[in-house]
């Protein structure tokens, strides 16, 4: 499209150099030339404007894509954030737990201990 607008605008601008070269002494060659200028110019502010307006409607839509995808992006960092404490969350639990268990080992120790020594006392005293 923009190559025939180019040439459009090459046929204009001969077709006005032509009319005022070839009018010889015509007083109104200029004005013919002038007409066939303002002519060509208005069929280019025409196609600029059909251009312009087919531009407008893209970038409203590309604007409206952009901003669904600004949110599901922020949905999506939000999403990260809560897996990321509930993570967080489960890593303390399992923290907690790994304590409880050490705990719970060392109990069962000491009872085994004192078991062997009541079953050792138990012995000695048959």
């Amino acid at each position: 499209m923009e190559t025939l607008v180019l040439v459009v605008g090459t046929l204009v601008v001969a077709a006005a150099l032509t009319v005022y070269f070839v009018m010889g002494d015509n007083p109104s060659k200029a004005l013919y030339a002038n007409v066939i200028i303002a002519v060509g110019f208005l069929f280019f502010i025409a196609y600029n404007t059909i251009t312009t307006s087919g531009l407008q409607k893209e970038i409203k839509e590309l604007r409206e894509q952009l901003e669904a995808t600004k949110k599901d992006l922020e949905d999506k960092r939000s999403e990260i954030a809560q897996l990321q404490q509930n993570l967080s969350n489960k890593d303390e639990e399992l923290n907690q737990k790994n304590g409880e268990i050490s705990k719970l080992e060392s109990d069962l120790q000491n009872l085994q201990k004192e078991f062997d020594a009541l079953k050792s006392e138990q012995e000695a005293s048959e």
